[in-house]
């Protein structure tokens, strides 16, 4: 176990030296002293669901993680506007946020404006970019674009907005989907944890170029991928079968104890795809004063307190420790 841990920790770094991240802006097309250098797009549908979404209606997260390089001799402290679909059904700006390096793991949240009819997200940073100096930044967003019961589908669409290095657009299987495939032939694939990952990679993007999309698969239930990884003593039960097949159960010493759930989404945080939670957490009321209104004190249902669990979990309502105390509990 210890050494599928590592290899995934291995992925993970290997992700980082080829992802720096964001998308185009009207803002940076006009100035070309500062450019937009190198932009990650991540997909990762079903893959955590926004606090008040309704839990039956699969969301998409759409994280753009960017490197804006200041040419100029002088600082900058202008606007940055990044296009974003407003018009997608249920879409939900998650927060912006700069890191300080291409390693940071604390971002620093930016007061940021939605503009719902011209399709945009602005902001003017914290700190001005210094000549000959990169911002680094993370922007995400929620929608619900997925159409179907089972058999589900999305169209995901990129237009730059002005030209770029780099840019790679990643897509991330959700947890025990099947037959999951993409209209377009990936650059790199892999698997993490049972979970497909694919890469694609543009070099000397054009202002106005166009990236699309279109990715089906087959899943049976509204399990999220975070909700799966959290959910580490793997109940037996007919929603986690294909987590228990994967072999991520809990053992007495299994790898994926409290430290190494840390670990592990310490080392997807520096890659952008944590940062949604990692964010979200720091502004959860103290845990301990929700903690007894968690689990009844008489279980009628057990299969019904898991779920209720795992609604609270994804909806930010408990944390990952209170949640394998309560499940614990429930044998």
């Amino acid at each position: 176990m210890k050494k599928i841990f590592r290899g995934f920790v291995l992925l993970v770094m290997i992700l980082l030296l080829q992802l720096t991240v964001l998308p185009p802006n009207e803002a940076l097309s006009n100035n070309s002293d500062i450019a937009l250098t190198e932009l990650n797009i991540k997909l990762m549908p079903e893959f955590i669901n926004p606090e008040d979404w309704d839990y039956n209606i699969p969301s998409l997260l759409v994280g753009y993680h960017g490197t804006i390089t200041n040419h100029s001799e002088a600082p900058y402290s202008g606007e940055i506007k990044i296009s974003v679909p407003t018009k997608l059904p249920k879409f939900n700006a998650g927060f912006v946020a700069q890191f300080l390096n291409d390693e940071d793991a604390e971002p620093i949240e930016e007061d940021y404006t939605v503009n719902v009819e011209e399709g945009y997200i602005s902001w003017i940073p914290q700190n001005p970019i210094e000549s000959n100096e990169s911002y680094h930044f993370v922007l995400e967003y929620f929608s619900a674009p997925i159409e179907g019961v089972v058999d589900r589908t999305f169209t995901f669409e990129f237009i730059a907005d002005t030209n770029i290095d780099n840019v790679n657009i990643a897509v991330y299987a959700p947890y025990k989907a099947q037959n999951f495939t993409i209209d377009k032939e990936s650059d790199l694939n892999s698997m993490t944890f049972g979970l497909e990952f694919h890469m694609y990679e543009h070099s000397d993007v054009k202002k106005g170029d166009l990236y699309d999309l279109t990715v089906s698969y087959k899943k049976e239930d509204i399990v999220t991928t975070m909700e799966a990884l959290n959910d580490f003593s793997a109940p037996d039960d007919d929603a986690h079968a294909g987590f228990n097949q994967q072999g991520v159960q809990q053992q007495n010493d299994t790898f994926l104890n409290a430290e190494n759930i840390i670990m592990i989404s310490l080392s997807i945080i520096i890659v952008g795809a944590f940062v949604f939670i990692v964010l979200r957490k720091k502004n959860e009321p103290n845990s301990s004063v929700k903690e007894n209104n968690v689990v009844p004190k008489k279980i009628v249902n057990k299969e019904e307190e898991i779920k209720k669990l795992r609604k609270m979990l994804t909806d930010g309502l408990i944390d990952e420790k209170i949640y394998k105390e309560k499940r614990a509990k429930l044998g």
